[in-house]
């Protein structure tokens, strides 16, 4: 029998606010779990206090941020159409069904107007991250760092090229060390001087303050990069850095660290970096501060010879290497301008019978080592310790897990404002919503009790595991691919140890 609805768009629904919203809501885990009445007390001094019209109440106003990022909308003016209709985000909004709902320019206009040139979007991210930590999910121990791009609201075609002046990065201690040594040895002092380079770069004509990124194997254009830093304890980002593209991972990482340092006073025990943070001044810094860090391994280039610079042994006593085939001592006999020592030996190695496989061009066999070469051999140690391999293996659950959640789930592939301060201050916002949902997830009970699961995926889910298990397929191959593989293999391994 066939059963046809009649038309009951005209009807009258008897429902509060509390009734048309799921008792799992996340919205409800975040209004429960967020204290947001902050933000009237860091705004206060931006509005006038006994003139002009009432506004528009400012937690609102934030809140349409936070709906946005949460749920992964790609503008502003669909956000302000879905909640018009949405009961959930009314309900989170405080705004009932009858009553009109803020204009999608309302946030843009108070931005330009209000809060462009204050730091209202800094405090509610540190805001945040200090309510995760009263909850306990900020361990203070474990930072890990890397950066994504985001593509820039910019044409990659429409550029024109540009000359820029590079300034030397001079190292003023290394150089006085150089200079000390090689008056040490009966050398000539290094001049160095303030030399600036030329060199050409792409700048973008519809977003001038991008930069163009290029690296192998990833896509080219005019992009932002996010340098971002998580706990390890729950993967609560605590700082979000912008600069453009073509900026170097390594080089805003010290002063980011000493940030966070600062404004949470969060005095790591160790870090975990990939290699493209294999930079001398980082590793220095980890050994005066007392850090376990931990960086990737970078292969520089590597020649072309049968017999291996790692294969000689360094002589610490008599400041040399040995060659693993004839017992050839090196000596040291010269520094270079970038502080390298080097060791060789061009008398004996004429004669050596497997110089062939040991040089391929030159007639003798030179090594170099840094003039700070321990600093180098202690971040190997670390990085070839146990504690290292399980630290840069949870850096990959945690970083790059934060990293894909941003641009799988809340829309941060691409960069929706132009200008470097307004991508830093929606990224602070970003940010503050994704640890918010991470604060309400994991403050739940199903975390609490011990599951990884972040929501509960209905009796409907969980018998289709049990029909995974017993037709023997692994569920966590099946959604491997689709962000679940973690939650999937947690229940794959439950349902395997019921007896």
């Amino acid at each position: 029998m066939i059963t046809r609805r009649k038309s009951i768009q005209s009807e009258v629904i008897m429902m509060t606010m509390e009734d048309l919203v799921p008792e799992g809501s996340l919205y409800r885990k975040i209004e429960e779990k967020i204290d947001f009445t902050f933000i009237y007390e860091a705004v206060e001094g931006l509005y006038c206090e006994d003139n002009g019209r009432p506004s528009i109440d400012p937690v609102v106003l934030f809140k349409l941020v936070f709906i946005q990022t949460m749920d992964g909308i790609k503008s502003m003016r669909k956000t302000c159409e879905k909640i018009k209709t949405d009961a959930e985000y009314r309900w989170f909004l405080g705004i009932p069904f009858g009553e009109e709902t803020p204009h999608f320019s309302t946030l843009s206009k108070n931005y330009e107007r209000r809060f462009r040139d204050s730091d209202i979007f800094e405090k509610i991210f540190i805001n945040i991250v200090n309510q995760a930590d009263q909850y306990g999910l900020v361990g203070k121990e474990e930072l890990f760092t890397d950066s994504t791009h985001k593509k820039a609201n910019a044409n990659k075609l429409k550029f024109h090229d540009e000359i820029v002046k590079k300034a030397k990065n001079r190292k003023l201690e290394l150089e006085a060390e150089i200079n000390e040594e090689r008056k040490r040895l009966g050398k000539k002092e290094f001049a160095y001087s303030d030399e600036e380079s030329e060199k050409h770069i792409k700048v973008s004509t519809t977003d001038p303050e991008s930069g163009y990124y290029h690296r192998d194997e990833k896509e080219k254009g005019f992009m932002y990069l996010d340098h971002r830093t998580v706990d390890g304890k729950a993967n609560i980002i605590v700082d979000s850095h912008i600069t453009k593209g073509n900026v170097h991972d390594s080089k805003p990482y010290l002063e980011r660290l000493k940030y966070i340092k600062a404004t949470f006073d969060i005095k790591p025990s160790s870090c975990a970096l990939d290699s493209g943070y294999d930079n001398m001044a980082i590793k220095r810094y980890f050994d005066e501060e007392g850090i376990f860090g931990v960086i990737g391994y970078r292969r520089y280039g590597q020649s072309e010879t049968e017999i291996r610079k790692w294969q000689f042994k360094y002589l610490k006593e008599l400041d040399a290497y040995v060659c693993p085939k004839t017992g050839i001592v090196l000596e040291y006999r010269n520094l270079s301008s970038l502080g390298y020592k080097e060791y060789y030996n061009s008398k004996a190695c004429s004669e050596c019978p497997y110089l062939s496989q040991c040089c391929k061009k030159s007639k003798h066999r030179k090594i170099r080592r840094h003039l700070h070469e321990e600093i180098n051999e202690r971040a190997r140690f670390r990085r070839l310790s146990p504690e290292g391999k399980e630290l840069a293996k949870k850096r990959r659950e945690t970083i790059e897990r934060s990293f894909a959640d941003s641009k799988c789930n809340h829309g941060y592939r691409y960069a929706m404002y132009r200008g470097l301060i307004k991508n830093q201050h929606y990224s602070w916002l970003a940010c503050a919503a994704q640890n918010m949902k991470n604060i309400a997830i994991k403050t739940s009970k199903s975390f609490s009790n011990g599951s990884n699961a972040s929501f509960d995926f209905g009796g409907k889910f969980h018998r289709f595991l049990q029909s995974m298990f017993f037709q023997k397929q692994n569920p966590y191959f099946l959604f491997r691919n689709r962000g679940l593989s973690t939650v999937c293999g947690d229940y794959y391994h439950f349902f395997i140890s019921i007896p």
